[in-house]
């Protein structure tokens, strides 16, 4: 028994052999379908519906092995005489995605029985596709439309705890993406959403007062970890003796602080004079060590270490609102210190939400945007961003913690964080070793899928993952702030205009000296 699809005009049939998965489709010369169309055919137990996920064209006289330019040129000729019995063919791959009856129910099932050779293939009617891909509900959220249809293409929000990746070589998209996702999240379902931001960015995308543009990001000593505190002063791993005298008087001076003993509130004032109290007690070498080492704290990094930091973490970041941390001004390691800090507290401080019934700890759920990822977690050194990021992609579903990881160098970030990003929108890439890197951490991201991407455009994307249905080619959505688009970084320089510029200064300059003169 087959089913009947409610397919609309007939693109080809299958040919060879067919599998549960995947099938050859030899298509009409005049019905040729972009790769990421969808497509129907019947099956013995139900309608298939599937995605074109590669085409290519043949002629049986002139395969890939012929060597002579003569035989070309005259097969050629041959050819253009006579079209009409021309051995020219077009095939594509496609992928069988689940029944179209389900879909239309709001499930996916993996289809069981292949499609048989010789059954013919239909473009999908665009009402379908509207009521496979327009989601349903206020947990919905358009990012932009399927390529080949416009049809408008949305994910679910509730699944990015699930995690989510955003990669694509420099240009194709990246800082776009997370403007239309951060801008949207913000406006349309008061979300709480953190961007640390490496290079400046962002800006505050015009959220007027739902936006919370933190220019110069500090931390209150009285907040920092001994770890935090560790990776600051450079002390290293082997240097025993500095890390106990300098655990033994940050554990004094933490102390004091609380219980309201201490004389001022600077506390790297207040560990260097206990620090120099080890010293007096006999622990001259390694005090004397940690001293430089503090010393050497203040004059790198006194900007990041702050009293006036507010203590409450919902002070800092903004429950509701598009929180900016612009980084653009440290070093790496300041970057680290500064973004590792707050994941640690926002992981926390949402698992004492949990834990106490919502009695202490932050009081709303967070998407936390890590841009540059390949450097604050990277794929072969350690940094404690890494580490907390790492706990966050394993623990965080669960306390409402959910990460984005925005990189253009994929095959640099962190294996084990890059493979719990459930979900994945993959713009335009075309390293083969970043292709294939990507390709090992994600199961729904095919071979035929991955060679796609190479061909995309800028802003286009291969989205797949949780949070969406179904694997689609999409078209994001130019990111606009109050009616024009968004003026962010990424993009090149104009040299001329900056040289004009600073020449056209320069001779203004030499004008009023010359007057004054």
């Amino acid at each position: 028994m087959s089913y009947s699809c409610s397919g609309g005009r007939r693109l080809g049939w299958i040919v060879g052999e067919s599998t549960p998965r995947s099938s050859q489709v030899l298509f009409a010369e005049d019905r040729v379908p972009h790769t990421g169309t969808y497509v129907l055919a019947e099956s013995p137990d139900g309608c298939l519906f599937g995605i074109v996920e590669s085409v290519s064209s043949g002629n049986r006289l002139l395969p890939e092995d012929v060597t002579s330019p003569e035989s070309v040129d005259g097969l050629v000729q041959i050819l253009k005489q006579s079209p009409a019995v021309s051995p020219t063919y077009i095939k594509g791959t496609v992928r069988w995605l689940s029944y179209e009856e389900d879909l239309l129910r709001g499930s996916i099932s993996l289809p069981k029985v292949p499609p048989r050779p010789g059954t013919e293939v239909y473009e999908t009617p665009r009402e379908v596709l509207e009521k496979v891909f327009q989601g349903n509900g206020g947990n919905w959220l358009r990012i932009g439309s399927l390529i080949n249809d416009g049809i408008s293409y949305g994910i679910d929000v509730n699944k990015l705890t699930r995690h989510l990746a955003i990669l694509a070589v420099t240009g194709g998209g990246k800082s776009n993406t997370v403007c239309v996702l951060a801008r949207r999240l913000v406006s349309e379902l008061s979300a709480t959403v953190v961007i640390f931001d490496m290079h400046g960015e962002y800006g505050d995308l015009k959220l007027g007062s739902r936006a919370n543009y933190i220019a110069r990001p500090a931390i209150n000593p009285a907040r920092l970890s001994f770890n935090e505190l560790v990776e600051l002063t450079r002390i290293p791993d082997n240097a025993t003796n500095q890390l106990r005298v300098l655990r033994e008087a940050w554990s004094t001076v933490i102390d004091n602080y609380y219980a309201g003993k201490t004389s001022s509130d600077d506390l790297i004032e207040e560990l260097t004079k206990e620090v120099s109290n080890a010293r007096e007690r006999g622990n001259s070498d390694p005090a004397v060590g940690v001293l430089n080492r503090l010393s050497d704290l203040q004059d790198y990094y006194g900007d990041i270490l702050s009293r006036s930091v507010p203590l409450e973490l919902k002070e800092i970041i903004k429950p509701g609102m598009l929180n900016i941390f612009d980084l653009s001004e440290l070093d790496e390691l300041g970057a680290d210190a500064i973004v590792s800090h707050y994941l640690r507290r926002l992981l926390a401080e949402r698992k004492a939400w949990k834990h106490s019934g919502g009695k202490r700890g932050y009081p709303s759920p967070v998407i936390i945007v890590i841009e540059e990822a390949h450097v604050l977690i990277p794929a072969r050194d350690s940094t404690l961003t890494k580490y907390w990021a790492a706990r966050i992609a394993r623990e965080g579903r669960k306390f409402g913690v959910g990460l984005v990881i925005v990189s253009q160098r994929p095959r640099n970030v962190d294996p084990d964080v890059l493979s719990q990003t459930n979900n994945k929108i993959i713009l335009r890439m075309v390293e083969p070793q970043d292709i294939k890197y990507v390709q090992e951490a994600s199961e729904e991201l095919s071979e035929d899928l991955a060679n796609m991407l190479p061909s995309l455009n800028p802003g286009e994307a291969i989205v797949i993952g949780s949070m969406v249905r179904l694997p689609a080619v999409v078209k994001i959505d130019q990111c606009v702030c109050e009616g024009e688009p968004c003026k962010k970084g990424g993009g090149d320089l104009d040299l001329v205009k900056e040289w004009k510029g600073s020449s056209d200064n320069d001779k203004d300059l030499n004008d009023v000296i010359g007057e004054l003169t």
